[in-house]
Parts: structure tokens; C-alpha cells; sequence
């Protein structure tokens, strides 16, 4: 008896969980927005109301037909914009911390905690989607699959397996040990020639990843890797590209210097992540392939001028604030070419949240401000491949939308204040002032 009543009181628990969840889904919110940003066309729209149903915009219009009303969301103070896209993240990773995040003496779990923090910072800073390229144990795959649960808060994710990487690759640490101690890497995928690969990026795909993620080059967080050097070979690069395609998945390829670039171009993979030390060859290889870049400028400034990390190892030839200036140069150079550009800024390497401190970073390189904005919403949907779902404010779209104080055309540094955000509809931050 005692069991069926706490059935019972189970089951009704349950009902009452998905009617409240239906409900939250069905209701319609209104906000009035002081203006909002078209990022296709670069122009604000005054004072405009959006009305949203089952996490979606069902309808745009002008405020000031209507009569207002006290149960709208009054942003009428603020800028409205489409909810930011970051598309090179690792939310259970903290580098940044040095021998504290020693990734040899955490237990697995703790990636996943970390990940769960790291989500909500990304969220309120305005981050409404993330790809997130490697992390430890699928720890990337648990998080995504706690988001849309509703277990936690934080971004829409689409995420790698741990990274693709050769023996003696970028990732593949533990070189300082004596080569009678076998250890698997903690965070990467270790698989070297064809048959190697094909069966890491199945084992990827077994596990639920959203894209495979391979290191084409050395890397910088490596001992004895050189992020200059090409490291697998275009057929290497050639089964991961078409092992994922058999499954409808696309590559991202960790490469900084030209051979390395060339060689995963040549393997058709869908963006570039850093290009640190791309020169005009494989820039034009590049934008002839119609391959994404993905250029950290944030990451590179914290490591190079911020915390002055010693890379005297990597044959770099440049002082840091040279190498730093060089490859905003390159960004430049990329940018005024025509490449095709999305927002990524390897967040991990630096302290989470602080995401949006990137836009002024490629404004000061030489980028549109609306570009920039671009970069991280329309172009980030488009490399994502949810274009017709994201990355402006239209009707039938998402609702994922931010909300800031000032003009961010005028002022990069006003994305840094994120005051609002809705997720899908729902709000997951609203921190507005309590006099206008």
C-alpha cells in the first residue's frame, strides 16, 4: 500500500511537472524594444515590439500601433540583438589555471562540474550557442544532453569528442614520462594513419558528438609540439572528412601554420580553427574552398600579452607582442580578402564569460563593427549550419535574444554588459535598470 501511494504521489508529481512544462512553452511573452539591430542589413528599427510563442518569434511589429501594456517586457531603454554564438569553446576545460586544472590528477567528474559553471557564466554574458571543440571523457556530450534536459542552465551546444590527434600530437600529452609508462592522454583521441582515424571519428560519432574535431598542426599547449608544423597527412585528414560526411557530420581542424592548413583544406574540411600563422597562400586556398575561420584573437592576447606565457620553445622567431600584432594582421588580412569569418575565442585558454571582450579586439584589427556582430551570429549560424533557425531577429526564428544599454555599432564594449537574454523563449537573465 505504502509503495502504490508513493506512486501515486509520483506520478501525479510527474503530471504536474509536464502540464507546468507545457504551459511555460505555451505562454506568450512580449518585449518592447527601445530598438533592434538587423544584422543583415547593419540598421536599427525604433521601438518595436516582439512577440514570442513556444520559444519562437511569432511576430515583429511596431509599438507604437498598439496600446501598451503592463505585462510587456519593457527593454524600451535598450538595444536588442540576436543571442551571441561563440563557436570555439571548451566549457569543461580551465587551462587557464595552469598546474590547478592538472588534467593527470582530476577525476573525470570534475570536468562535468566545471562545465556546468563555465555554461551559466557563458549564458548571462549573452552566449545563447556554443560549439565546443574537445573536452576530456565526452565531458562536452554530457553538458549538451544536461542542457536540453532542462538540468541546468546554459548555451544550445553543438560539441566534439575529445580531439583527433597523432601520436606525438598536439594533445598528446605526457612525453615528459619515460616511454616504459604507457598512459592514455587524459583529453584527446590518439589515432595515427587512415584505418586509425576512420575508427576514432566512428567511435566519436557512437558516442553522440554533434562534429569531429582533429589537430591538423602542432599546438601551443603541448610540450614539444610546434603550432607551425603539419602533423597528419591529407589522406589521414581525408578519411576523418569523409568517415564524419557518411554521417551527415562536418570536420574542424586545430591547424596554425601554412602545410598544416593546406593539408586540411585539400581534405574538405568545414573551418580552420586558429590560422595563427596563415600566410596568403593557404588564406586564398582558404577562401577558394569556401572554409570557415576561426581566429582567437581573445585567447592569443591573454596568452601572449596578458599573462606573457614563455613560447620561446616554438620557433616562433618573434617576441610575444610581435607574434600577438602578427597575427591580428592576419586576421586583417583574412578579414579584407573576403574569407568567410565566424566568432570564436577559444574560451578555456582564458577565464570564461569574458567572451565578448573579442569584438573590440577585431574592431582594433580592422573589422566592421556590424561585421563583427555578424561574425557571431549570422555567419556563426551559417557554420553551424542553423542559419534558417538563428543568428537574427525574425519572425520564426528562435528566440534567443540579448539586450544591451548603448549603441554596440558605435561601442564594441557595450556587448561585454549583457543585461538581458532570453534563451528559446525563455529569460535566463534580466538585470535592467530600475530607473529610465
Amino acid at each position: 500500500m505504502k509503495t502504490r501511494t508513493r506512486l501515486g504521489l509520483g506520478i501525479a508529481t510527474l503530471v504536474v511537472f509536464v502540464v507546468s512544462a507545457q504551459a511555460d512553452e505555451e505562454r506568450v511573452s512580449v518585449l518592447r524594444a527601445g530598438r533592434v539591430l538587423d544584422v543583415v542589413s547593419g540598421q536599427y528599427r525604433s521601438d518595436v515590439l516582439i512577440t514570442i510563442e513556444r520559444g519562437l518569434i511569432r511576430e515583429i511589429s511596431d509599438a507604437s500601433e498598439v496600446e501598451a501594456s503592463s505585462d510587456w517586457i519593457d527593454l524600451s531603454e535598450y538595444t536588442v540583438l540576436p543571442g551571441l554564438m561563440d563557436v570555439h569553446t571548451h566549457l569543461c576545460d580551465n587551462s587557464y589555471l595552469g598546474a590547478e586544472f592538472d588534467h593527470w590528477a582530476l577525476p573525470a567528474a570534475s570536468f562535468g562540474i566545471v562545465g556546468v559553471v563555465n555554461a551559466k557564466k557563458l549564458l548571462d554574458a549573452g552566449f545563447t550557442t556554443v560549439r565546443n571543440v574537445s573536452e576530456p571523457y565526452y565531458a562536452g556530450v554530457a553538458l549538451r544532453n544536461a542542457i536540453r534536459s532542462g538540468w541546468i542552465e546554459g548555451p544550445r551546444m553543438f560539441v566534439s569528442g575529445p580531439m583527433i590527434t597523432m601520436t606525438g600530437g598536439h594533445g598528446d600529452w605526457g612525453g615528459w614520462m619515460a616511454p616504459e609508462h604507457e598512459v592514455r592522454t587524459p583529453a584527446e583521441t590518439v589515432a595515427d594513419g587512415v584505418d586509425e582515424v576512420r575508427k576514432a571519428v566512428r567511435a566519436h560519432i557512437k558516442h553522440g558528438v554533434d562534429l569531429i574535431k582533429v589537430a591538423a598542426t602542432g599546438g601551443f599547449y603541448t610540450e614539444g609540439s610546434i603550432p607551425g608544423a603539419a602533423t597528419y597527412s591529407v589522406p589521414e585528414l581525408r578519411a576523418a572528412v569523409e568517415e564524419a560526411a557518411k554521417r551527415g557530420f562536418v570536420v574542424a581542424a586545430h591547424a596554425h601554420g601554412e602545410d598544416g592548413i593546406s593539408n586540411a583544406v585539400a581534405a574538405g574540411v568545414r573551418s580552420i580553427e586558429h590560422a595563427s600563422l596563415m600566410e596568403d597562400a593557404s588564406l586564398q586556398q582558404v577562401k577558394e574552398g569556401g572554409v570557415f575561420l576561426v581566429m582567437d584573437l581573445l585567447a592569443a592576447h591573454y596568452d601572449l600579452l596578458e599573462t606573457d606565457k614563455d613560447y620561446s620553445d616554438k620557433q616562433l622567431g618573434s617576441s610575444n607582442e610581435d607574434t600577438y600584432r602578427a597575427y591580428a594582421d592576419r586576421f586583417a588580412r583574412a578579414y579584407r580578402a573576403g574569407a568567410r569569418i565566424a566568432f570564436g575565442t577559444d574560451s578555456g585558454v582564458y577565464p570564461h564569460g569574458r567572451n565578448a571582450e573579442q569584438f573590440a579586439l577585431m574592431v582594433e584589427a580592422g573589422m566592421e563593427p556590424i561585421d563583427a556582430i555578424r561574425s557571431a551570429t549570422l555567419w556563426a549560424a551559417e557554420l553551424l549550419g542553423i542559419e534558417k533557425n538563428a543568428g537574427q531577429v525574425r519572425e520564426g526564428l528562435w528566440a534567443d535574444l540579448i539586450a544591451v544599454k548603448g549603441d554596440p555599432l558605435a561601442d564594441s564594449s557595450t556587448l561585454k554588459d549583457i543585461r538581458f537574454v532570453m534563451k528559446a523563449g525563455k529569460i535566463a537573465k534580466m538585470e535592467l535598470s530600475s530607473t529610465h
